[in-house]
Order: C-alpha cells, then structure tokens, then sequence
C-alpha cells in the first residue's frame, strides 16, 4: 500500500512537473515570436502631422501623417480629391526639405494654439511637429497666425500634393 501511495505520488508530480514545463517553454516560444515580430517591423515615430477640420463651408477635411524613415499617410474625408486612406513615400530629398522646413521656420518653439474666440466659422487646423523635441501640437483658428506657420503650412501641403499616393482600401478613422 505505501509503495502504491509512492507511486501515485511520484507519478503525480512527474504530471506536473511536465505541465508546467510545457506552459513555460509555449510561454518563451510566443514571447520570442512576438520578439522576432517587433525586430523585424520598423518602429516609426513621427514627424509631421497636419488635420484640417469642419466648417460651415467647404472647407477640405483631412489628416496627413509623416513620419521620419519617410512614410506617409493620408486619410482625406470631405471637400479633398482623395478621399480614403492613402499611403506614400517621400524620397530622401523631400524628407530633407521637411526637416529644412521645421527647422528654419522654428516649428518646434512655437506656442501650442493661436486661436480668435470670436471666430465661430474659421477654417480650424492642427499641426504635430516631432522633430528634435518631444511632440508638439499647435492649435491654429486665427486670421492671421505667425508667418513661420503659414509659410511652414504651405511647404507641408505642397509636399503632399507632389507625392505619388497609392489608394488603400480599408479606411481608418484618426485617433487624435
């Protein structure tokens, strides 16, 4: 009867012992998978973002993403020629233009909104700018905003405008 007790027991913690393992080497496999997955996708932070808003007219309603190894999107929702999601790529000269553009006209030291609280139907627009700084947003809803922002704007747009977007079909909405 003891041997019988013995043998239950051993065998019941040799089951154990084989489960366990099992979980912890299934666990490691799945965490190395994941691991392998983040190695070989690029990490990409951003650089430029720009969302156009509503207003009573017909105002484009948009958002533009850039980010720094060169990749674009473009998600263009009303009153826009694309509308949809779109991707693209910037050649290294446009990038390098991009990051001229945010630097000489000092994007980063910027203030964070230039806003008229007695503008009910002004055209509304953010930019994000992560160039050498944490991100900044900078809220614009002003008739006449710095000069750097509107000469910066019109870089920025003119650049999206010469890209060659590819049309996506699954759309997404933006999250900021």
């Amino acid at each position: 009867m003891k041997n019988k007790i013995v043998f239950v027991v051993g065998w019941f913690s040799f089951a154990l012992l084989m489960v366990v393992s099992s979980c912890k080497s299934q666990k490691n496999a799945s965490s190395n998978e994941n691991a392998s997955a983040v190695n070989t996708t690029s990490i990409d932070t951003l650089l430029v973002k720009i969302k156009r808003e509503a207003c009573f007219g017909r105002c484009p309603q948009y958002y533009a993403t850039i980010y720094k190894t060169g990749f674009a999107e473009y998600y263009g929702e009303m009153n826009v020629k694309k509308v949809g999601q779109w991707y693209a790529r910037l050649s290294p000269e446009q990038l390098a233009s991009l990051f001229d553009a945010i630097r000489e006209n000092k994007m980063e030291a910027m203030d964070t909104s230039y806003s008229n609280p007695f503008l009910a139907d002004f055209p509304t627009y953010s930019l994000w700018i992560a160039d050498k700084n944490p991100r900044k947003k900078i809220l614009l809803n002003h008739e006449s905003p710095p000069v750097q922002i509107i000469e910066f704007t019109q870089v920025l747009e003119g650049l999206l405008d010469q890209l060659r977007w590819e049309h996506h079909p699954k759309a997404r909405k933006d999250e900021e």
